[in-house]
């Protein structure tokens, strides 16, 4: 049975898809392949924590989505990218709404006690588009423009909301050169694909070993048995040595 989350984040999925035509209803999984093919996955089978590639239009269907998200259950809001109008509607109903501008606001931005823009201008955060909805039902949508498509994820995870939001005030207080929690959410999920893709690859070959095997068993010697079984303990020693090797790229600095 399906949790009050659970059916809020499908919600919200469904919104999103509705926004599109029908055959704009598809993301692409990043750092995935299917036999050097790329992975779609439909609007409404997303799944959290997991980057994708977007294109503008899929962006803001998911920013409003989100958005709308936000009117319903949020209390504050932090949001970038979104046309004054429909900020001013959303600010009512809201306790609190952080807007990340690229430039002065506008008159139209009238700030007060529910409405605070911050410029980001200068900071690395003029490159992402966030919501970010805190309260009983935390989501976070972010993605960081890259040429002519957008790299990022949806979360309700709340120790990643609250992370990406430390890292947000950080940056607009000058702290930092970069949103980390995004940063290294991403060598995560790229290190994870590239574990999945080895393993994957690897059971083929040795399923086709076991295949010949069972046909021509004369063939396995207790020499050749010998070294599958190294290859096996190589191979292992070789995937563990993939995330070892991500986590101390992680933990270097970036000039």
């Amino acid at each position: 049975m399906a949790t009050s989350q659970e059916t809020k984040w499908n919600a919200v999925l469904v919104d999103a898809q509705r926004r599109l035509p029908a055959g704009r209803c598809f993301a692409q999984e990043a750092f995935t392949s299917d036999r050097y093919r790329p992975v779609l996955v439909k609007l409404n089978e997303l799944r959290a924590d997991t980057f994708y590639w977007f294109d503008a239009m899929t962006v803001s269907a998911l920013f409003d989505a989100v958005v709308e998200y936000a009117a319903r259950y949020a209390k504050r809001l932090t949001v970038s990218h979104i046309a004054p109008r429909r900020l001013q509607h959303i600010a009512a109903k809201l306790d609190q709404v952080c807007v990340l501008v690229g430039n002065r606001p506008g008159k139209e931005l009238l700030q007060g006690a529910r409405l605070q823009c911050r410029n980001t201008t200068g900071t690395p955060l003029s490159r992402y588009r966030i919501v970010l909805v805190e309260g009983t039902a935390p989501l976070l949508f972010i993605v960081r423009e890259q040429r002519s498509r957008c790299l990022g994820f949806l979360t309700a995870d709340v120790d990643v909301i609250e992370e990406v939001a430390d890292d947000i005030e950080a940056l607009l207080r000058g702290m930092g050169r970069r949103l980390d929690a995004f940063e290294r959410l991403g060598k995560l999920h790229q290190t994870t694909q590239r574990v999945a893709r080895e393993l994957e690859s690897y059971s083929r070959r040795l399923q086709l070993t076991v295949e010949r095997a069972h046909r021509r068993p004369e063939l396995l010697t207790p020499a050749r048995f010998g070294r599958i079984v190294a290859q096996a303990i190589r191979k292992m020693e070789q995937l563990k040595e993939i995330p070892r090797r991500a986590l101390r790229t992680m933990g270097k600095p970036r000039c």
